[in-house]
């Protein structure tokens, strides 16, 4: 299972040199999703930390779904 964490910070460390915000939200959203599976898989749960991550994961989609919202109505318009 460590494997999700190291999955996790190579996620983030991509994030970290995009410049497109898609792929950046994009990027995160999985980089929570392993730290989330891994911190509830544990033989003891911290589940403070998959609470962050959960809700970094649904702030990333909302973010996600204004960014491609927003580039629709500027190409419509």
């Amino acid at each position: 299972m460590d494997i999700l964490i190291n999955a996790a910070n190579l996620l983030y460390v991509l994030a970290y040199f995009t410049t497109n915000l898609v792929r950046l939200r994009l990027l995160t959203l999985a980089g929570a999703t392993c730290l989330a599976i891994y911190f509830s898989s544990r033989p003891e749960p911290l589940w403070n930390v998959v609470m962050w991550n959960l809700f970094f994961l649904v702030l990333n989609l909302v973010q996600v779904g204004l960014i491609l919202r927003r580039r629709q109505l500027s190409s419509a318009g």
